[in-house]
């Protein structure tokens, strides 16, 4: 297993093609999904209300629901960040053909798109992307 991202209670680990979230007092798992290619990035809310793991998809857990975002625009994460304690930047792969900045309200789930990001669309691939 790869922890992917923890906080004092929750763990994002993956293996293989699988992202597990656990509750780390107990083992339990509250959220288990598969991904086409590993999960790239995740995130846990400092207090534990949400975690959101992403790579050709991104999966949003919160205490009461869990919700698949699948849609093209959103294909191939390559990494996430916090924006403000509400809010998350999602950057879907610099190098694909619509590379673009969204942001997204894990527990409202509203996306919106802020940008087109084509700094990196000639580049060659690095891991590290300043965005």
């Amino acid at each position: 297993m790869n922890i992917l991202f923890e906080t004092d209670k929750l763990r994002l680990e993956t293996e293989q093609e699988y992202v597990y979230l656990v509750l780390k007092e107990t083992g339990e798992f509250l959220m288990e999904d598969d991904f086409y290619g590993n999960p790239t990035c995740g995130l846990i809310d400092v207090n534990n209300q949400w975690a959101i793991v992403a790579g050709e998809h991104l999966t949003i857990w919160t205490k009461t629901k869990i919700k698949k975002i699948d849609i093209k625009e959103l294909q191939w994460i390559h990494s996430v960040r916090m924006a403000n304690s509400s809010c998350i930047e999602v950057l879907v792969d610099p190098w694909s053909e619509k590379p673009a900045i969204w942001t997204l309200d894990p527990l409202t789930f509203k996306l919106s798109k802020l940008r087109d990001f084509d700094d990196y669309k000639n580049l060659e691939y690095s891991e590290i992307v300043i965005w």
